[in-house]
């Protein structure tokens, strides 16, 4: 790579490669207009010293090529600024050593990101692979600081329909929306969503909002009062005329209380999961 022999390797920005379908960015127009931004900073200040990318040397054909698995966007700025008449000769690389997996490097997009950090799409689709290198969610939280409820969302939405998917890489509708709609109506999520988006689109709106959703709006209110609605729960169940209640009702109510006094004694559970869960129920 006729790399310099400074404390970072100095190497032209051209001989530098990447992984196909590595990056999880999604390159949409706001993406774009990322690089655009990356681009004109450099062409006027130049490379910073100071945010390297990241590599690796593989060989290819007997021939020692360095790879970039963190800094993609600088990358690209770089080159872009390049093809407009910017005289940028060498860029800092950090070269890993010997030893580093696939998984090290995929954990890196989300630990080592300096720039502009991952959507939740984006963060999601890193959490998909390394489910794939065969790791726990458990594993998965603690390299990437990601909690474990959070990971599980993530997966969620990566298990959802790819047009589903696809709205919320194009920046249609929140990765947020999209989890509460999957879990609202499990198969009919999708249908819901496209009935969110037409009515968004038909306000003037490119995003669809919960509003759009045709979700209750008594949701908000029931997420303040959760606490209330346990507590009176719980003396529904220890009165009397408990027993006088429908089997069906005493198993929903009993089945609900039971899972969320499990999780009182779990120090990792996120308190908004069992709030989710005491809506759906609601609803």
């Amino acid at each position: 790579a006729e790399a310099g022999s400074r404390d970072l390797w100095q190497i032209d920005p051209r001989n530098l490669k990447t992984i196909d379908g590595f990056n999880p960015r999604v390159h949409n127009a706001e993406y774009e207009a990322h690089i655009r931004d990356i681009a004109d900073s450099i062409k006027q200040d130049g490379f910073l010293q100071s945010y390297p990318l990241g590599g690796y040397v593989a060989m290819v054909d007997g021939e020692p090529i360095v790879y970039i698995y963190s800094g993609h966007t600088r990358l690209a700025a770089t080159l872009l600024a390049i093809s407009e008449g910017a005289e940028i000769v060498r860029v800092p690389v950090v070269v890993s050593q010997s030893g580093v997996s696939m998984e090290d490097l995929t954990v890196e997009l989300i630990r080592g990101n300096a720039g502009r950090s991952l959507s939740f799409y984006e963060s999601a689709i890193v959490c998909k692979r390394l489910i794939r290198y065969g790791l726990t969610e458990e594993e998965i939280s603690a390299r990437t600081g990601i909690t474990v409820p959070l990971v599980r969302n993530r997966l969620t939405l990566m298990a959802a329909p790819l047009k589903l998917r696809e709205m919320v890489a194009n920046d249609q509708m929140s990765a947020t929306l999209a989890i509460e709609l999957i879990n609202t109506h499990g198969e009919k999520a999708l249908d819901k969503a496209e009935e969110a988006i037409a009515r968004a689109q038909g306000d003037g709106k490119a995003k669809a909002r919960k509003a759009h959703t045709g979700i209750s709006p008594r949701v908000k209110f029931v997420k303040k009062r959760a606490a209330n609605l346990y507590e009176a729960a719980s003396k529904v169940r220890s009165d009397p005329g408990f027993t006088n209640l429908s089997g069906e009702v005493q198993e929903l109510l009993l089945g609900l209380l039971s899972e969320i006094d499990e999780r009182e004694d779990t120090p990792a559970i996120d308190p908004r999961q069992v709030i989710m869960d005491l809506e759906s129920t609601v609803q």
